[in-house]
């Protein structure tokens, strides 16, 4: 598998190590802190029916992980101190389970193999198995910590993925199916750290201080007493937002020149307010991360997460809020840059170890279909495979569907009970109607249109 230069490079790369990134450390940090748990484990699971090769379908996972370090990076410690360690990649046989006798186990040995702890130190972060539910059905499903990849690098999994595939089912050299990457991801870390001991980067932390000093942690009424120690234990209602509400909130983003996030972020931070959770809120989002055309083709983690503080005193309306988010929003792109965990050690706020630091509450958004896997003569569906923790207290998951929206309220099991969860997801898409001015029941009475304003001339992107 893969020619003679590849396996060489690897190897020698293999011989140096480096740090981890911070949002790595604080995933890492974690760990030590609290053990193993699948919180930030992340399923990646496919059905797959037709004529499947298994065998090149191991060869194609073999030629992933060899492609792309992340996958095959471990945790050691140098010094003390954490540090990625690349290992040269010895192909496996990929692990397989035959259900077909009993394809009923299917969804409970999935979630099982896929939530279970990663050791971070003795293990790499992504383990896959194939369930055969029958001679043309199965079940892929790949496990991977959250340290090695973020949400566009399941995209490129994907892909390349599926070009490995296409290479090793033809009987063709699979070394040789895809461009070798230009960077590997513990370049553009260095490179980053190189960066963020520069002078030059304390403006932007200033500039985050100035935006978050003083930020009041969130007070949303909750079902049950706060716990001393915040867990990660949690659970998630559907949310769908239908395509008449979301070609309305595309219109109104056009409108008023903001972005059809802003618009459902806008209506998210109403919601909050409206439960009762203050006038000074902090919303976390996350962004991308990746700054240069080269890494878009890399597995990692690259995302960042950016705060954005918004004041909803005076009752404000939509069109008012959405003025307000579009600037907060593109002052905070802006100063992306700063890892997170810069920001936080930079406010330092008070220990408590009851909520998470600087904001409680999770805005996640993409305005973009991601594409299915797609392995030739397969008919591959996405399966999914409830996680059964949150992050945060809260975290609204939007993605588009067609020309609808759709995507989860995450909610935490220690704080809300299911039904409070489902009432908030079924308030929001209500105030979204009311927001947009369309008919429909409404959680505050009549409709109350979005009223013009004057837009901005620059066009945000996202």
């Amino acid at each position: 598998m893969g020619g003679h230069d590849v396996r060489t490079r690897i190897a020698l790369r293999t011989e140096q190590v480096a740090p981890l990134s911070p949002a790595q450390y604080s995933l890492w940090f974690l760990d030590q802190l609290t053990g193993p748990s699948s919180e930030y484990v992340q399923p990646y699971a496919y059905r797959l029916r037709g004529p499947l090769d298994a065998s090149a379908l191991e060869d194609a996972l073999n030629a992933l992980v060899e492609r792309h370090e992340p996958l095959r990076t471990r945790v050691d410690q140098v010094a003390g101190e954490p540090r990625q360690a690349v290992r040269r990649h010895h192909p496996r046989p990929l692990r397989r389970l035959d259900l077909s006798q009993d394809p009923a186990r299917a969804e409970r040995e999935a979630a099982a193999f896929a939530l279970r702890p990663f050791d971070l130190a003795g293990e790499d972060p992504l383990r896959t198995l194939l369930i055969r539910l029958g001679p043309r059905d199965h079940l892929l499903v790949c496990s991977l910590h959250h340290i090695c990849c973020d949400g566009l690098s399941l995209a490129v999994l994907g892909e390349d993925l599926a070009a490995l595939y296409r290479a090793a089912s033809h009987g063709q050299d699979v070394g040789q199916a895809l461009p070798p990457l230009p960077v590997h991801y513990r370049d553009t870390v260095l490179a980053r750290a190189r960066q963020a001991d520069c002078p030059a980067g304390r403006p932007a932390l200033a500039r985050w201080r100035a935006r978050l000093e003083g930020a009041a942690p969130l007070r949303l009424p909750t079902d049950r007493a706060r716990p001393e120690v915040r867990t990660a234990r949690g659970d998630r209602v559907e949310v769908v937002v239908p395509a008449d509400v979301t070609s309305a909130a595309r219109a109104a983003a056009a409108r008023h020149r903001v972005t059809l996030y802003m618009v459902m972020l806008s209506v998210f931070a109403m919601l909050l307010h409206r439960r009762g959770g203050g006038r000074d809120l902090c919303v976390g989002t996350p962004v991308s991360g990746r700054s240069a055309p080269e890494e878009e083709a890399l597995i990692g983690l690259f995302t960042n997460t950016v705060v954005l503080r918004l004041d909803l005193s005076d009752d404000r309306d939509l069109a008012e809020l959405l003025h307000q988010v579009r600037g907060r929003a593109l002052a905070a792109y802006q100063d992306g840059h700063v890892p997170f965990e810069h920001v936080v050690d930079e406010l330092r706020p008070p220990r408590d170890l009851s909520r998470t630091p600087v904001f409680q509450v999770m805005f996640s958004f993409q305005d973009f279909e991601e594409d299915a896997l797609a392995l030739d003569g397969l008919r591959c569906t996405p399966w999914e495979i409830p996680v059964g923790s949150s992050k945060f207290e809260l975290e609204l998951e939007l993605g588009r569907e067609g020309d609808r929206l759709r995507g989860f309220l995450e909610y935490s099991t220690d704080l809300y009970e299911a039904g409070t969860a489902r009432g908030m997801a079924d308030e929001y898409l209500a105030l979204l109607r009311e927001a947009l001015g369309l008919p429909g029941d409404s959680p505050g009475g009549a409709a109350d249109p979005v009223r013009s304003s004057d837009p901005s001339p620059e066009e945000p992107t996202r």
